[in-house]
């Protein structure tokens, strides 16, 4: 499907994508390092059904608060790198979108088989408790939500739906010109 767009130059990051990628996952992804710097035993308590009849250890050791921070750490950074470059994007490379589109796409290819690994581990790690989904704490039912919030439009991006697509869409022309 060709791209169609009203505006004067096509974008390889339509504002669609850009409110996904570009605020959404991270305003997902800071929130989840805020929430784990505020309570970090909460954050690790809830990544998984505890076994029945077995509590959280308490406290936390420091081994494992410091990886619970730490991982929230990349959490944030990866959405601030998001905003950053996309925005970048979509302000310097408007005009350009052959190159909008091979620099969006060195972001989300990355973050399409993060998405995949993700999901597929948490799904692993959950055991037979996969099936036990009333037994799920409300930062798995979110973790499992959002990845796929995220992984829907990340593969339709990559498929070029409602953006434009350099191979499909140029009409032979490697390169739009306009100036926008």
């Amino acid at each position: 499907m060709p791209y169609r767009d009203t505006h004067r130059c096509p974008h390889a990051l339509p504002w669609a994508y850009w409110a996904i990628f570009g605020l959404y996952e991270p305003l997902l992804a800071v929130s989840g390092f805020l929430g784990a710097i505020v309570n970090p035993k909460k954050a690790h308590d809830n990544q998984a059904p505890w076994p029945a009849g077995v509590a959280p250890p308490e406290p936390l050791t420091a081994a494992t608060q410091v990886t619970i921070l730490q991982l929230a750490h990349v959490v944030g950074l990866l959405g601030l790198i998001n905003f950053f470059v996309l925005g970048a994007a979509r302000k310097y490379l408007g005009a350009h979108p052959v190159l909008q589109e091979k620099i969006v796409g060195a972001l989300l290819t990355p973050l399409l088989l993060a998405d995949v690994v993700h999901i597929s581990i948490t799904w692993w790690a959950l055991g037979e408790s996969r099936w036990r989904v009333a037994t799920w704490s409300s930062l798995l039912w979110i973790t499992f939500l959002t990845g796929f919030s995220l992984l829907v439009p990340r593969v339709a991006w990559h498929m070029g739906i409602g953006r434009y697509v350099d191979s499909r869409d140029s009409g032979g022309r490697r390169e739009i010109k306009a100036v926008c």
